[in-house]
């Protein structure tokens, strides 16, 4: 196996896959420390940077609803495409996308977005329409191969586990003269850790080379930091300790270690790498100090905690706000305000500048106090400094106003949060909707759908129980009806059985047995409930 120089080629506009990829190897040690909550919203914005003209983006918006459309109708396609192999298609579909792209070229950006948004949704993936959708414009005589759509829909099969189909495409790439780049690779073997196959994850890298790609030490890294994102710190330190001879080791790689035994929770196993790491003459760096100090508070270890952070400062490495956000977290999540303020006034001292994430303890805390005017004064405070809030921010708020049951107040925020354009989530329409229905505010909550649907936010199980429950309550079965089709048809969701059992309840009280006979159909098609005896 040779040792050349890194080379992990990004193209530009960067899709999704290879945003993710940046972070797994630049700085996975650093972000993947922070809150979770907004992966969706990275999701739409990578998207929104794609180059892609006006007219196109029409186009692959068209392509898109065609897609689900089909879907739709076809809710029980046979959902394992893998033995009718890469040729398959959709003759009717197929003439749709040709009418829909009549005198336009598909450019390989274009296929990539209608991809990318097929595998946006977490429930009901159009798998079967969006191969027949890949093969139909890979094929077109005026298609220029380029390795983002195959990237992309490799990403896909290994999301819903067809691993067979994303060897199969990436045979196709090679006969069809498409680079297979070290990124082709570490999108299928992220994929294959996600699943659990760490043994094929770690077969995959070693097959790189039959398909003239050279595993260097950015493949190394990635395989070793997927592994330990995932909490396979053993098998990633196997893997590490079979190959660390053909590479030059280094602080990323040590540090990926030290964050994988973290996360699994063996604190010993970490400090153990941590000491490896600074007898091998290898100094470690905030990431390395910081994650060794969260995974210290997430073990209850807060005294040895703050023995590492003063090390830390001993040895001139200047903590950042990860760093001062990991000693906060535990005292946030206790409800020791107290405590979290005293951080916080540290992290002020020393001159380091609070993160939106800081700001966001801070105003959980206070609104776990109720004080809503202090959080608000958070608020204020981070926007003056340059901090952009996120949906985590005004989350927190909404809550507060919500225990307040102050409708008035949470119309203001929502407006505030619209004036700083802060992209709000799921969970944001969720909490002001079922405030809305409290105060029988119903063209409020209508409203609030509407906005959702033209932001493109997905709802999901809870915001249908809200919308539903709202309209079971007033006696409108027919709106009951119609958001509970659209749940699970539309949107692929499955309804509590409590949410079910209501709205039956409601088509019977209103004389409609056909449509209760429909729904119950609808039900057992999909393997929500059993047929009734």
């Amino acid at each position: 196996m040779a040792l050349i120089k890194s080379k992990l080629r990004l193209p530009l506009p960067f899709s999704s896959s290879s945003q993710r990829l940046l972070r797994f190897y630049c700085i996975s040690t650093s972000n993947s420390l922070e809150e979770e909550a907004d992966i969706t919203g990275e999701a739409k914005t990578a998207e929104q940077t794609s180059s892609l003209s006006p007219e196109e983006t029409l186009i692959a918006g068209r392509f898109h609803s065609l897609i689900k459309d089909h879907h739709r109708k076809n809710p029980t396609l046979d959902p394992n495409p893998v033995p009718r192999g890469r040729n398959f298609t959709i003759p009717s579909l197929s003439l749709d996308f040709a009418q829909s792209a009549t005198n336009h070229p598909i450019s390989p950006y274009l296929v990539r977005r209608v991809i990318e948004k097929c595998g946006g949704v977490r429930h009901g993936i159009p798998f079967l329409q969006t191969l027949a959708f890949f093969n139909w414009a890979t094929t077109r005589p005026d298609f220029v191969d380029s390795s983002e759509p195959y990237n992309e829909m490799i990403d896909l099969a290994g999301k819903v586990k067809h691993f067979d189909l994303a060897w199969s495409l990436i045979d196709m790439m090679k006969a069809r003269n498409v680079e297979v780049s070290v990124e082709t690779f570490a999108i299928l073997i992220r994929r294959y850790v996600r699943a659990g196959l760490t043994a094929e994850a770690v077969h995959a890298f070693n097959r790189m080379e039959d398909y003239g790609c050279i595993p260097d030490k950015v493949a190394f890294s990635i395989v070793i930091a997927m592994l330990c994102r995932k909490r396979k710190a053993a098998e990633a330190q196997a893997f590490f300790d079979s190959l660390k001879h053909k590479f030059e080791i280094d602080v990323v790689l040590y540090t990926s270690l030290i964050h994988g035994w973290c996360r699994a929770g063996d604190m010993t196993e970490a400090e153990r790498v941590f000491k490896e790491m600074k007898l091998a003459g290898i100094q470690p760096n905030v990431h390395s100090y910081t994650i060794v100090i969260d995974g210290l508070c997430r073990g209850g270890q807060i005294t040895r905690a703050h023995d590492v952070f003063a090390e830390m400062l001993d040895v001139g490495c200047q903590p950042n706000s990860i760093t001062f956000n990991n000693l906060m977290r535990i005292h946030v999540k206790a409800g020791r305000t107290e405590k979290v303020l005293q951080v916080y006034n540290q992290m002020k001292q020393l001159g380091c500048p609070a993160d939106t994430v800081t700001y966001n303890f801070l105003i959980e805390c206070h609104c776990r106090d109720d004080d809503l005017e202090k959080a608000v004064q958070v608020l204020n405070t981070m926007v003056k400094k340059g901090c952009s809030p996120n949906s985590s921010t005004f989350n927190a708020i909404f809550r507060c106003i919500s225990k307040l049951r102050d409708v008035n107040a949470a119309r203001r925020m929502h407006a505030k949060m619209k004036d700083l354009k802060c992209m709000p989530n799921t969970v944001t329409y969720n909490i002001l909707m079922r405030m809305f229905v409290d105060s029988k505010s119903t063209d409020m909550v209508l409203k609030l759908k509407e906005e959702m649907d033209e932001m493109e936010i997905e709802p999901n199980v809870n915001t249908y129980r809200i919308l539903i429950t709202m309209y079971c309550g007033m006696g409108h079965w027919s709106n009951a009806y119609k958001f509970f089709k659209e749940m699970i048809e539309e949107k692929c969701l499955k309804p509590s059985l409590q949410v079910y059992e209501m709205v039956l309840r409601e088509l019977r009280k209103a004389g409609q047995l056909k449509k209760h006979e429909e729904l119950v159909e609808k039900m057992v098609d999909r393997g929500f409930v059993e047929r009734p005896l």
